[in-house]
């Protein structure tokens, strides 16, 4: 079992944590350096292990979730990335923001900001692969919006793709089997 699954909600530490401190702090206050066996006493007198395993109101803070409404999308950093992200995410599509066609010069700051406030109202966690494109007339900046898949998500894709993965398999190992019985003998 983990030591944090002992932990009381709001705690400092667990059971096990609170009882090696106190031997750590023994084992150091009997220590040949005498300001560290100082510091270490010290400490030994001031830690109580009750109070170290209590919840602390202080640090306990009970605030509810919001909730959004459905279409809804809290204020989000989104991240601009260089390369396909680690975390699982699904493509929200290809956005594309393009400059005031009476304006003379490029402010290319504002497309990006533009482009960014975009992929936030649709929801997006992250933009990735940002281009220019366009002609000399029209400046348009792209980029694909992405969103991280929720454990849930994940789950939902994980428990779809089961069945054709278990047909896969299925189909293998026949193969493997007619592979084996065709097979010339050995020796």
């Amino acid at each position: 079992m983990p030591i944090n699954a002992l932990r009381k909600p709001g705690a400092k530490m667990s059971l096990k944590e609170a009882l090696e401190r106190a031997d750590k702090l023994k084992r150091m206050a009997a220590s040949s350096n005498p300001n560290e066996a100082a510091v270490a006493a010290a400490r030994l007198r001031a830690f109580d292990v009750d109070a170290a395993r209590a919840p602390q109101s202080k640090d306990v803070k009970f605030e509810p979730a919001t909730i959004m409404e459905p279409g809804e999308h809290g204020p989000q950093k989104i991240e601009v990335l260089d390369e396909l992200p680690v975390i699982p995410y699904k493509e929200l599509g290809e956005l594309e923001v393009e400059q005031a066609p009476d304006t003379s010069s490029v402010n290319w700051d504002v497309l990006h900001a533009e482009l960014l406030e975009r992929a936030q109202q649709i929801g997006a966690h992250a933009v990735i692969d940002i281009q220019i494109k366009g002609t000399i007339q029209q400046k348009i900046l792209t980029g694909m919006a992405l969103k991280y898949l929720s454990p849930q998500e994940i789950l939902d894709v994980q428990a779809a793709n089961k069945l054709d993965e278990d047909e896969k398999a299925y189909y293998e190992a026949q193969k493997e089997r007619r592979d084996e019985d065709w097979a010339p003998p050995v020796g």
